[in-house]
């Protein structure tokens, strides 16, 4: 009981390291599908990029169904507040539930 197993018969080849990514590669050229899109498309996307401008966020003005303008002070106010910062009230709708009133 005392015997060790025998060593291998055959060696198997080192496998191929993906020169992209550094892992063993499984496809027969060396380098996974993925890597060479990746690395093909690296040059025309750093152009594009460079090409590119950066565009500063800017707040536009379009109208939004969540706020309403206040006519006293211009301000933008979500549409549930009755009133704005500047004192100015807006006019509250009353609704059948009664939840809409002004006492």
């Amino acid at each position: 009981m005392n015997q060790k197993k025998p060593g291998p018969m055959f060696t198997t080849p080192p496998r191929k390291v993906c020169p992209v990514c550094g892992q063993v590669s499984y496809s027969p050229a060396g380098v996974h599908p993925q890597c060479a899109e990746a690395q093909a498309d690296e040059k025309r996307m750093k152009k594009l990029k460079a090409k590119k401008p950066d565009k500063t966020t800017v707040m536009d003005a379009t109208p939004s169904a969540w706020r309403k303008p206040c006519p006293k002070c211009g301000t933008q106010v979500h549409v549930r507040k009755a009133q704005c910062e500047c004192g100015h009230k807006f006019v509250v709708q009353k609704t059948k539930s009664g939840v809409g009133e002004d006492d």
